[in-house]
């Protein structure tokens, strides 16, 4: 244990003692000297508020947020003075151009507009049948009510007739009673 314990002893001395060699340079002597780092272009902060409407917090539906601003740092160059905008649809993007005209697309919208036209006029002739339509039904409705109301009423004219001529047959059936004052013998004075 002991060799042990030198050739430890050994190891460690010779590692320390082995230096490895360093180069050193010197820098080369330049007219200007050129930073390391680039300097960066100048900026500042600007602050946009953006409003947020009150909500519930979805981890817990007990808790509502209330209505409040939360403002966002951004950083701009300094160049820019103000960060006034508009809206997008006021102005035209700027690869805008119309398409050349063309012979056949000309065609084809010519045709199309005659199909639409055509159309409307198909759909005036329909609503004039429709109406001419929806007027006849109330004028058929009327006269079917009109023609049940005149077969009921000469129904019961007829059911009339026949309880009338059941009655004169009856009579003419059934010898004529003598008045009384023939019977004595005094005329009756009409």
């Amino acid at each position: 244990m002991r060799n042990y314990w030198i050739l430890v002893a050994a190891v460690l001395v010779t590692g320390c003692a082995t230096h490895l060699p360093v180069a050193s340079t010197t820098p080369a002597a330049t007219s200007s000297p050129k930073p390391l780092v680039p300097e960066a272009v100048a900026t500042r902060v600007v602050e946009t508020r953006y409003e947020v409407r009150s909500y519930r917090d979805p981890d817990d539906p007990r808790v509502r947020h209330d209505a409040h601003a939360v403002y966002r740092a951004t950083r701009v160059p300094a160049q820019i003075e103000a960060l006034e905008t508009t809206p997008r649809n006021k102005a035209a993007p700027i690869s805008y151009a119309p398409l050349p005209p063309s012979a056949e697309l000309a065609a084809e919208i010519a045709t199309q507009k005659e199909i639409s036209a055509e159309l409307r006029a198909i759909r005036s002739r329909m609503a004039a049948v429709e109406q001419q339509a929806r007027a006849q039904f109330g004028t058929l409705a009327d006269q079917t009510a009109d023609t049940m109301n005149l077969r009921r009423q000469l129904e019961e004219e007829r059911a009339r007739v026949r309880e009338l001529e059941s009655k004169m047959s009856e009579d003419m059936a059934a010898p004529p009673a003598m008045p009384p004052q023939v019977a004595s013998g005094t005329e009756p004075k009409w």
